[in-house]
């Protein structure tokens, strides 16, 4: 069964501030919420919001990117924040909220990656695929070149909460799902020479349903109600 992204809120950011908070949103039961942070690496963020219970599961320190998830258990309106232990002069953080449904029932967290590139225009691989999968990754460049973008789903953000610090980076998830074995890649592309820092998770689907075969002992005789 294909992962879906679900109506999500937009990329939301703020600058000297303890708490950055998305839009409201209403997610469907059973969906699972992917959170994708970038904030000053001196920060420690926390992700909560919607009464979930929230799960760091991959960090770039270096890049201060992070994915977070939480099951929603009811459908209900809610906003995710994420708080920051840093809110003084020339501090930012970003966070992007993908509604995912469609994956694995128990287990949806798979493989995760870290890793950096000084490469303006890079195709990083974040991990190679174990399953049916989607893919999504937080970005930061560290040269803070502009605004970036990706040939990938991104929400890209350029915040300047000062004279002399600027604060660049994007969410990126695939378009599509990734088949088990494969090396999963994100565009990561700069406004100008940018030093890429990046941290990327793996969401596995649902497994497709497979008929039970129905197996009939030699000689069995059909009878009315019953073999």
């Amino acid at each position: 069964m294909p992962i879906t992204i679900e109506t999500s809120p937009a990329l939301a950011t703020g600058v000297e501030t303890s708490t950055v908070t998305t839009g409201s949103f209403t997610p469907p039961a059973g969906s699972l919420l992917v959170a994708s942070v970038v904030a000053a690496s001196a920060d420690d963020p926390v992700v909560s919001g919607g009464g979930l219970t929230w799960t760091r599961r991959v960090r770039n320190i270096d890049g201060g990117c992070e994915l977070w998830t939480a099951v929603v258990a009811a459908s209900t309106s809610m906003t995710v924040s994420v708080a920051v232990t840093d809110s003084g002069f020339g501090m930012g953080a970003a966070l992007k909220v993908d509604v995912v449904s469609g994956q694995h029932p128990t287990a949806p967290i798979g493989n995760t990656g870290t890793g950096n590139s000084p490469t303006d225009n890079a195709t990083i691989t974040g991990y190679t695929s174990s399953g049916e999968s989607r893919g999504f990754c937080a970005a930061s460049d560290r040269n803070t070149s502009g605004l970036p973008s990706s040939s990938d789903v991104e929400s890209a953000f350029h915040l300047s909460p000062s004279a002399f610090f600027d604060l660049d980076g994007m969410a990126v998830r695939k378009a599509d799902d990734s088949l088990p074995g494969q090396p999963v890649t994100f565009n990561l592309a700069g406004a100008g020479d940018a030093d890429w820092e990046w941290a990327a998770l793996e969401i596995l689907a649902q497994p497709a349903y497979v008929r039970p075969a129905v197996v009939i002992p030699v000689g069995a005789v059909r009878r009315a109600a019953s073999w």
